[in-house]
């Protein structure tokens, strides 16, 4: 078991696929995969042809029956294979005619030798095999299947754009405190970024403009800042989001909404530069990072704390829909909301539980009696989190309140309340056992996303 090498006869189409119901013939399968991915299937075959072989990353999951072998994962390509190697595979199928003038076009450019042979890795048995399909088609299954790109880390990759631009200009140069930083870090919405930056009243109205791929503006650096400043931390702190900004009328009623601190000196524009090119030199003071909120404030807005998560905390949560969650948390009103939020506080802390132990190579799961296995409950993973934290040089102390929590009867972080939150639908959370269970709790998800 392990890599082999193959070619296109080689293989046979899983009958069991689950793109596939109900095939009991190799030609069966081929026509409803077909049915199945249409356009698709012929955009695959096209990129093939057109980009000379197959994404190198991907390889045929493949099982032995007999002298044939069973492709387990990459049917879609296997069928697009055949249909370029061996065009009369379509004789008496029944496809739209656009799809078969598609593929009769593309045959005759196909070169076997430039996927030949193919890169595949046989497994034991279809059970071997499932487990790696369901880690590549079932989500993110904890951090081992495949995580997506947030919008922000798709952007950079396909290259600077104006709204990375603005961005980076603010993270650079706009005086952010650590809270607003780890804002930025927490799924920004630089899509939205982008939507506003395509506004070309928006750009006349704020001193910027874009052209060839490039934000520019002849503002100076102060001037400049300031909306763009405004404009990203309204986004990243949800102050407004997409539904907010979707046509021109919204985007204008946003602008006109800027505070005037915020507004910049239209009339103090000169040369126009682009503004990845803006130094730090060319402001007329220093940058310098803005003061953290003072101390007597921010007790003040505890006492006065109206959601389960202090508005002002940060956490630099790096997972996609953990951030989300969190950004909720921080939100939503306890006395307002106090279903929905107990719900997603148990969430919350079996995904960041989770997702530490995934990367501190923690298993998830334990082995019963029989060898069966299972997954770890909360409790008992909540345990093993803080007994590592402790034997990696935390202060046993510190975690007091949680150990005693999770396994008190009445206490407002207990797992078995948090668990009735969630399935037990005579159990009504309260905004008081809501706010200290985050507060018990609050360390220990420092800790966690430290």
């Amino acid at each position: 078991m392990g890599p082999i090498d193959l070619e296109i006869s080689d293989l046979s189409l899983d009958l069991k696929n689950p793109r596939i119901v109900g095939a009991n013939s190799q030609r069966e399968a081929l026509h409803k995969i077909i049915e199945d991915q249409q356009d698709k299937l012929l955009v695959l075959a096209r990129s093939i042809v057109d980009d000379e072989g197959m994404n190198p990353m991907d390889r045929f999951l493949v099982l032995r029956e007999g002298k044939d072998f069973i492709a387990l994962e990459g049917n879609r390509r296997l069928v697009a294979l055949k249909i370029l190697a061996t065009p009369t595979v379509l004789d008496d199928i029944t496809i739209p005619s656009s799809l078969r003038k598609g593929f009769d076009k593309l045959a005759p450019r196909f070169d076997r030798s430039s996927v030949e042979p193919l890169a595949c890795f046989e497994v034991s048995g279809r059970e071997d095999g499932l487990k790696w399909i369901q880690q590549r088609h079932t989500g993110e299954n904890g951090g081992k299947g495949v995580v997506p790109w947030s919008g922000l880390a798709t952007s950079r990759f396909r290259g600077q754009n104006p709204a990375l631009q603005a961005l980076a200009f603010v993270e650079a140069h706009g005086n952010l405190n650590e809270s607003q930083k780890a804002q930025l870090e927490q799924g920004f919405p630089i899509t939205t970024l982008e939507r506003l930056l395509s506004s070309r009243d928006l750009r006349a109205r704020l001193g910027f403009d874009v052209k060839n791929g490039k934000l520019l503006s002849g503002l100076p650096p102060e001037e400049l800042l300031k909306p763009l400043r405004q404009i990203v931390l309204d986004l990243a702190e949800r102050r407004v989001n997409v539904s907010n900004l979707k046509n021109k009328t919204q985007q204008n009623e946003y602008v006109d909404k800027i505070p005037k601190a915020s507004a910049p000196d239209l009339t103090t524009a000169t040369t126009v530069r682009p503004v990845e090119e803006i130094a730090a030199s060319d402001f007329k003071t220093p940058s310098r990072p803005t003061k953290a909120p003072k101390r007597t404030n921010r007790k003040k807005e505890e006492t006065d704390r109206r959601t389960l998560i202090p508005k002002r905390m940060g956490l630099g949560i790096s997972q996609r829909r953990i951030a989300s969650i969190f950004d909720e948390l921080r939100r939503l009103r306890v006395d307002e909301a106090p279903n929905a939020i107990s719900v997603l506080f148990r969430v919350f802390l079996e995904l960041s539980i989770d997702h530490f132990m995934s990367k501190n190579g923690m298993p998830l799961r334990e082995t019963i009696k029989g060898g069966h296995e299972r997954d770890k409950s909360l409790r008992a993973k909540v345990i093993e989190v803080v007994d590592h934290m402790v034997n990696t040089g935390d202060d046993r102390k510190s975690y007091k309140s949680v150990q005693r929590a999770i396994d008190t009867e009445h206490s407002p972080l207990s797992i078995d309340l948090l668990n009735d939150y969630v399935h037990n639908r005579f159990t009504t959370p309260k905004s008081r056992d809501l706010l200290a269970a985050w507060d018990d709790a609050q360390h220990l998800f420092e800790k966690l996303w430290a």
